[in-house]
């Protein structure tokens, strides 16, 4: 039986429609085969030896071995938004204002974020946390979001393994939008309604993956796409860079956990992930609380989508969960 669900921590609404999944033409699995990817390519802008294709170097995390770096930020070649703020705002335009970054996340153009050593994760991670802060300190930013596009249909131009990490001059809608809801809970009844949801779920257990001392992995109540996965902090804190250096230890390999959950269920499925800040407004402090959403690219948005703004997850949250929990298990991890 079908249901609508609100998602308590944004307010957003899905529609969960189990018996879609029935449907003959549903793709569960994402690849059946592995598709070979050279070490290096001569072709590649992010691998070693071909720096001259890139618009220069931000920064890099050094490293012992060849060839001496373990991640790299280099400048978008093709930024969504750059820093130049020209023209003057209306009602309906603003100057596209901001910073567009890569962050390359291995010298290994056949890398996988889920199969790098913790140690390399956790230099991703603190790249991650690292370029936050420091944008986020600019003169005119309100916002940074960091995410990643694995695979064509995810989004992504390059195979070789980014992420990216977008500053924009204005809250992002969904930052505005998920700010208002989480007020209004916090009007109500005086708590951050992230921390009630990770308190519930750990209580009920019906949708939680994986727990470590400082996060909790689970499917979210209503979750937008199969599969869908959350990792939220247990305590509260409302900006990403508020994340300390044991916790970045503990995200990356939690991370790293949840990739290959979906990799063990759904066979190395296209996916998109974000990290959701609250930001650094103290005005939002008590009620904001940061977030990394996983979403794998197993549904295509149809017209109902298009005219309703209702997803439709054709997978039951508690059943992913359970395939989610399990699957590492059965192969001994």
């Amino acid at each position: 039986m079908s249901e609508l669900r609100r998602d308590r921590v944004t307010g957003d609404w899905t529609i969960i429609a189990p018996e879609r999944g029935h449907r003959p033409h549903r793709e569960r699995r994402a690849h059946d085969g592995v598709v070979q990817v050279p070490a290096f390519d001569p072709s590649c802008p992010f691998c070693p030896g071909n720096e001259s294709s890139l618009p220069g170097i931000i920064s890099e995390t050094r490293s012992a071995g060849v060839p001496g770096w373990s991640a790299r930020v280099v400048p978008n070649k093709y930024p969504v938004l750059t820093p130049e703020d020209a023209g003057k705002s209306t009602s309906s335009i603003v100057p596209g204002f901001g910073y567009h970054e890569v962050i390359i996340e291995t010298h290994r153009h056949d890398g996988d974020l889920a199969a790098l050593a913790l140690g390399e994760a956790t230099d991703v991670v603190r790249t991650y946390v690292g370029r936050y802060l420091e944008l986020k300190s600019r003169p005119g930013v309100s916002s940074v979001v960091v995410f990643r596009n694995h695979g064509r249909r995810a989004g992504a131009s390059l195979v070789h393994p980014h992420s990216q990490i977008i500053a924009m001059g204005q809250p992002s809608p969904r930052l505005a939008a998920t700010t208002s809801w989480a007020r209004d809970v916090y009007s109500d009844t005086g708590r951050c309604p992230t921390c009630m949801e990770v308190e519930a779920e750990l209580s009920q257990q019906l949708r939680v993956v994986e727990v470590t001392t400082s996060f909790v992995l689970l499917v979210p109540f209503a979750a937008a796409s199969p599969y869908e996965l959350c990792i939220a902090p247990r305590r509260h804190a409302a900006s990403f860079g508020q994340i300390d250096d044991a916790e970045i230890v503990q995200l990356a390999a939690l991370l790293q956990q949840s990739l290959g959950r979906l990799n063990g269920v759904l066979g190395r499925p296209e996916y998109r992930f974000a990290i959701e800040s609250g930001g650094d407004d103290k005005r939002h402090a008590a009620y904001n609380h940061w977030r990394l959403r996983i979403v794998p690219q197993v549904t295509i948005e149809g017209g109902f989508e298009l005219g309703s703004g209702l997803p439709i997850n054709p997978s039951c949250p508690e059943d992913d969960a359970c395939a989610l929990r399990e699957v590492l298990n059965k192969e001994g991890a």
